[in-house]
């Protein structure tokens, strides 16, 4: 993790020299300046590749998680709670091998024709693809899409503030994300998950799956929603996760 980051009596410098929208920079330097401290915080260290995982929570929610994908999950044609659980968790991969490019700006591009693509089928939906599961919206998702990619690849731009791109997405994922893959919390939320997966006579099952959901950290989806997934219940493992 970059720690250079701009000292408040560097501000006026900062923002002199930097190209990019001086209400982003303003944003980035406020950021900058807590990034360090919020970081070890929650446990995300430089040495073992959290910081790159945490970036990616940020970028899934940030251009696909956030979006029209709520309203298509709203309504009877879009993806049930358990698929956006599992999209969400395996776009992941896609984003930490966006971030990892070694052109970042093409790694981006990349992501977002990946969540553009219309034939690709979705986790937990039975093989069905983003055409059938976004009928009505898809204008608005790739709207949205194009549009939140391009204001990423232009914070990547900013030269106020050291990786500005951490910075930012970072902050989305410990702002929206705690308890998603790439997170601190996520080993245990797949224990828990686990545990009760693999053990479908477990006391929690009974009734609605109430007890099984108090078991598991805040914002894990309800039991009822995993088992949606197909081959999840009894056969679970943290590699499928």
């Amino acid at each position: 993790m970059r720690e250079d980051i701009q000292l408040p009596g560097e501000l006026a410098e900062s923002l002199h020299s930097c190209e990019g929208a001086k209400a982003n920079c303003e944003m980035l330097i406020s950021l900058g300046e807590v990034h360090t401290e919020r970081c070890s915080e929650a446990g995300l260290v430089s040495t073992s590749g959290a910081l790159t995982n945490a970036m990616a929570v940020g970028l899934v929610i940030k251009v696909w998680r956030n979006s029209p994908v709520e309203i298509m999950h709203a309504n009877g044609r879009g993806p049930s709670d358990a698929a956006m659980f599992a999209e969400s968790t395996r776009l992941h991969g896609e984003a930490v091998k966006a971030l990892k490019a070694e052109n970042r700006a093409f790694g981006l591009i990349d992501f977002e024709q990946h969540l553009l693509d219309r034939t690709r089928p979705w986790a937990g939906t039975g093989g069905r693809t983003l055409n059938e599961l976004g009928y009505g919206n898809l204008g608005k998702y790739t709207k949205h899409v194009k549009q939140r990619t391009n204001v990423l690849m232009a914070l990547d731009d900013h030269t106020c503030v050291s990786d500005p791109l951490q910075i930012y997405l970072v902050n989305r994922a410990m702002g929206f994300g705690r308890a998603h893959k790439g997170m601190p919390k996520w080993p245990l939320i797949v224990e828990r998950i686990g545990v009760l997966l693999n053990e479908p006579t477990h006391p929690a099952w009974r009734g609605n799956g109430t007890d099984a959901l108090a078991e598991m950290p805040q914002q894990t989806p309800p039991p009822r929603y995993l088992l949606e997934v197909p081959g999840n219940r009894g056969s679970w493992s943290p590699g499928r996760a």
